[in-house]
């Protein structure tokens, strides 16, 4: 599959079978996905997993999903090293989407309301200088997706000064 094809597929929504994800697998995909550096080779991330073996901790939060896996940043006090810490934990979660893929691993990937809401993140310990970024919903994928259409595709803005 041509790597555009593979891109467009990655942003497909998915719908994910209700079989148990190896905590294995995910750590794999992670220590691949983690080549998403931002200046100073800075690692704010950190992964909270989540799966049915943890109860009922996302009953009413998410989604359904075999395991759940909760991208936490830190929170530096400089808001430029602030903003590049975010990018670079997008990039590492399309980096996870991308080989998750390549693994036949359906990825959902969700920022819900409660995610802000202090309260609601302590339970999964998430730190007072710290954030969620996102939610991942992880399961197999229950079909692959076709690349999108040349009709469905996003128009690029682009724009020359």
């Amino acid at each position: 599959m041509p790597l555009s094809d593979f891109i467009m597929d990655s942003n497909t929504p998915v719908s994910v079978h209700n079989y148990p994800v190896s905590q294995q697998l995910v750590l794999e995909l992670l220590n691949h996905a983690v080549w998403a550096p931002n200046d100073g080779l800075r690692e704010p991330w950190r992964f909270i997993y989540v799966d049915d073996q943890s109860g009922n901790t996302m009953l009413g939060l998410q989604e359904s999903a075999p395991a759940h896996l909760i991208m936490v940043m830190k929170e530096d006090s400089d808001h430029h090293k602030r903003d590049e810490d975010f990018a670079a934990v997008c990039c590492l979660i399309q980096n996870f989407q991308l080989l998750a893929r390549e693994k036949k691993l359906g990825v959902r990937r969700t920022m819900p309301e409660w995610i802000y809401d202090r309260e609601r993140t302590r339970p999964f310990g998430v730190q007072e200088k710290e954030r969620i970024v996102a939610i991942l919903d992880l399961g197999a994928v229950e079909q692959t997706p076709t690349a999108a259409s040349a009709a469905t595709l996003p128009e690029p803005k682009f724009e020359l000064l």
